[in-house]
C-alpha cells in the first residue's frame, strides 16, 4: 500500500500497547482488500486522553479502537453511542464521521462469536465472570443479551460488580468478593471467564481463588499472548476446557472493521496474521 493524501487512518489507543495485536490484525485485512487504510497504535496516558480525543476530530482519522484503560473513560468525549457502548457503559471503537464521533462496544458480541466458533451456546448456562472492569462489563451484557441463566460476578471488590449488575438491571446476578466465594456459587457453572488485571496465579505457587467446585466447565481468558496463561494452566488441573482470547480479539476486530471501513472482513487473513504475531 502506498501512503497518500487519501489514506485512512485508524488509531489504536491504551496504556499499555506495545503487547497489542490489533495493528498486525486489520493491516493484514487492509492489504488484502486493497485497501487504503493505515492502522497505528497510540500509547495514550489518562492525562491525554481528551487531547487524543481532541486530534481524531483534529487530523481527521477514520476511527479508534480502545483498550484498557480508557474504554469507560472515554464516554464523556463522544458525540454519540450505539446501544452496544450504552448497554455496557464501555467503549472499544470510535466511528468519525465528519467530526462525529460515534462510540461502539464489539468486544460482547465478538466474545460470543467465539465461543460459538467453540460450539459453545451460552443460553440457559450459568456463568462465573472473574473481574469487573470494561472487558467484563461488556462480557456481562453479550451473555445477558444471549440469555444466560445467571451470572456470578467475582471481584476484589464488590462496588464495581454491584454497578455492573445495576447497569444491566438483571436480577440474575450473584456477587461475591474474591476473597470468599462459597463453593455453592460454583455448583453448575458451564463458563468461568477470567477478567481480571492481576495474575492468576500468586507468587508463592497458590492459585489466586480455588475454583474446584467448577471443574469440567469452559475456562475462558480474555488475556492472550506468547506467554503462557496461569489461568489456563489451572483449568488443566482440573480437567477443563480453555480457550485463550484470541478468538475474542479476532471477532470484536472483524467487527470493528465492518464499522470502520463498511467491507466484509477476510477473517481467516486477519486469524492467520494473529496466529503469525502470537507464533
Amino acid at each position: 500500500m502506498q501512503i497518500n493524501a487519501q489514506t485512512k487512518i485508524v488509531g489504536l489507543i491504551g496504556d499499555p500497547i506495545i503487547h497489542s495485536l490489533s495493528p498486525a490484525m486489520h493491516n493484514a485485512a487492509y492489504r488484502a482488500l486493497a485497501l487504503n487504510y493505515l492502522y497505528l497504535p497510540f500509547h495514550v496516558t489518562a492525562v491525554n486522553l481528551v487531547a487524543a480525543i481532541s486530534a481524531v476530530r483534529a487530523l481527521s482519522f477514520r476511527g479508534l479502537n480502545i483498550t484498557v484503560p480508557h474504554k469507560e473513560a472515554v464516554i464523556p468525549q463522544l458525540d454519540l453511542l450505539d446501544r452496544s457502548a450504552k448497554r455496557c457503559g464501555a467503549v472499544n471503537t470510535i466511528i468519525n464521521n465528519n467530526g462525529t464521533l460515534t462510540g461502539y462496544n464489539t468486544d460482547g458480541e465478538g466474545f460470543i462469536d467465539s465461543l460459538r466458533e467453540n460450539d459453545f451456546d451460552p443460553y440457559g448456562k450459568k456463568v462465573v465472570i472473574l473481574g469487573a472492569g470494561g472487558s467484563a462489563r461488556a462480557v456481562a451484557a453479550a451473555l445477558q443479551e444471549h440469555g444466560v441463566a445467571q451470572i456470578v460476578l467475582v471481584n476484589r471488590t464488590t462496588r464495581k460488580a454491584e454497578q455492573i449488575a445495576e447497569a444491566l438491571g438483571a436480577q440474575n446476578f450473584r456477587i461475591f468478593p474474591l476473597s470468599s466465594v462459597p463453593a455453592d456459587a460454583l455448583a453448575g457453572v458451564k463458563l468461568v471467564i477470567n477478567a481480571l488485571a492481576v495474575p492468576f496465579g500468586r507468587e508463592d505457587g497458590e492459585w489466586l481463588l480455588d475454583l474446584s467446585a467448577a471443574a469440567g466447565a469452559l475456562f475462558y481468558d480474555l488475556r492472550y499472548g506468547k506467554m503462557p496463561s496461569d489461568f489456563l494452566t489451572y483449568a488443566r488441573e482440573l480437567k477443563s476446557p480453555g480457550l485463550d482470547g484470541l478468538g475474542m480479539l479476532l471477532h470484536q476486530g472483524v467487527r470493528a472493521f465492518r464499522l470502520l471501513t463498511g467491507e466484509e472482513p477476510p477473517v481467516e487473513v486477519m486469524r492467520e496474521a494473529l496466529v503469525k504475531s502470537t507464533s
